[in-house]
């Protein structure tokens, strides 16, 4: 393994064909999320649409929450997640409250990162590192299969992060 490879570069060849969408009404935040992922993540292949539209079959799905002033993560997540059980779901957002958090991870978001929170996406960014490497250590299983046994594991600190959060809200 060369020093300064990205987790996804360390990941067995059967399983570099992961693939992201992200979502967002803003090209800026798009982009800047494109960049982001593209860099940290050579081989993941990324897709970007500016409507809220999820349909396809992808293994991580980044959504902002405010589409035009209407709040559609949590919609987002529902569907995706009926469609596509084993994916994992971002969500992010610049107006993020204990009830917006609620209902996002209630609607089957794996994480949420809060846009106005300089840390949040560091720490998503290592989670999502840290689900990658699981995969490398699973490679036998199927590449697509980000299943909650090891999401969980994966997430918790972000979970305990926010519910510290939730609870000085409070």
């Amino acid at each position: 393994m060369k020093p300064g490879m990205s987790a996804l570069e360390r990941v067995p060849e059967a399983h570099s064909a992961l693939k992201a969408l992200l979502l967002d009404d803003d090209p800026y935040a798009l982009e800047f999320l494109r960049a982001i992922l593209s860099e940290r993540y050579p081989r993941l292949q990324i897709h970007a649409r500016s409507e809220p539209d999820p349909t396809g079959e992808y293994d991580v799905y980044l959504l902002d929450d405010d589409f035009e002033g209407v709040r559609l993560a949590g919609r987002l997540a529902r569907r995706i997640r009926a469609q596509r059980p084993e994916a994992l779901i971002l969500a992010f957002s610049a107006s993020l409250d204990g009830q917006t958090l609620k209902e996002l991870l209630g609607a089957g978001c794996n994480g949420v990162c809060d846009k106005r929170v300089p840390s949040d996406l560091p720490e998503m960014l290592g989670a999502l590192d840290r689900c990658i490497l699981e995969l490398e250590e699973l490679h036998s299983e199927a590449p697509s299969d980000l299943s909650g046994r090891y999401l969980v594991k994966t997430f918790r600190e972000l979970f305990r992060a926010w519910n510290r959060r939730l609870d000085e809200q409070e």
